[in-house]
């Protein structure tokens, strides 16, 4: 009997880029939405190039969001835009009827490191 020769798996895209697990209240809105469009978000993770928040506000596909992180001391918070790349209903709806995928864009050094320095996350290495 021969052995079934198996695809090499994918590379990883996610080791490279860990997330950090957290479950934090945030403030969203729509790119280019006003203050009074602002929503209230749980944010569940993030990495340097995204991260995941549930919500009871419908955010299309493809819709741009800002999501504004908060520093650890509480002292100022820093938008991060990005784009939703999937949604989808949420079970656990205590935490909001809609789970998100948003990819950031524009990002920065100094966005990268507020996460590094207030979210855990290591930096790149060398």
């Amino acid at each position: 009997m021969s052995k079934l020769n198996r695809p090499s798996p994918k590379s990883n895209k996610r080791s490279d880029n860990p997330r950090v697990v957290m479950v934090k209240t945030i403030k969203a809105r729509m790119l280019g939405g006003m203050d009074r469009d602002i929503f209230q978000a749980q944010l569940i993770n993030v990495s340097k190039t995204g991260a995941q928040f549930y919500s009871n506000k419908f955010v299309e596909t493809n819709g741009g969001v800002v999501l504004d992180l908060d520093s650890l001391d509480g002292s100022h918070s820093v938008a991060f835009e990005g784009r939703i790349v999937w949604a989808r209903k949420n079970p656990l709806k205590a935490m909001g009827r809609y789970a998100y995928g948003v990819n950031f864009e524009k990002m920065t050094g100094d966005l990268v490191k507020f996460l590094e320095n207030n979210y855990s996350l290591a930096p790149a290495a060398e």
